[in-house]
């Protein structure tokens, strides 16, 4: 906490955490489906360098935590993943 009491992250600017947790499952259920298929699963580093500089002119994007303010992920992992897509359809 802050010293004026204020919590770090406001949870009002991102999803609540049952939907992130949903998010999260059915991301690991396509990254699995991608490895039991034996498909790559990670973007090269150029990829993942190309979605992240979309990610911070995006106005959805919090620039302090690095996560995304739509679907609450965190972007530096998310970005990796071929699965991964952007919740404004950005990327």
């Amino acid at each position: 906490m802050e010293e004026n009491n204020q919590p770090l992250i406001d949870p009002q600017k991102y999803p609540n955490f049952w939907e992130q947790m949903q998010g999260f499952k059915d991301f690991l259920k396509t990254v699995g489906q991608d490895v039991a298929e034996g498909n790559g699963f990670l973007v090269s580093e150029e990829k993942a360098q190309e979605r992240m500089n979309i990610c911070t002119e995006c106005p959805q994007f919090d620039q302090n935590h690095k996560r995304c303010y739509l679907c609450g992920c965190f972007m530096e992992a998310k970005i990796k993943f071929k699965s991964s897509t952007c919740p404004a359809a950005k990327w």
